[in-house]
């Protein structure tokens, strides 16, 4: 599955987000921006390697690794 893929189906909840080389800790409701930056064409269309969900400051997280270049 590719990111953007993953990531839509997780809109509309209260993460904190990373991908690894992508971002760090970006909370949900500012995942929309980051859709529009030029940078996420680079990143969209990679293909999700492993995801995890963690408790960071009491928080759920998601992690995920996409593969590199």
């Amino acid at each position: 599955m590719r990111l953007q893929e993953v990531l839509n189906k997780f809109t509309n909840i209260d993460f904190l987000l990373s991908v690894n080389g992508l971002c760090d800790e970006i909370p949900f409701d500012e995942y929309e921006n980051e859709k529009e930056e030029a940078y996420w064409k680079k990143y969209k269309d990679r293909k999700v390697e492993s995801m995890a969900i963690l408790t960071t400051n009491e928080r759920p997280e998601l992690c995920i690794k996409i593969e590199d270049e």
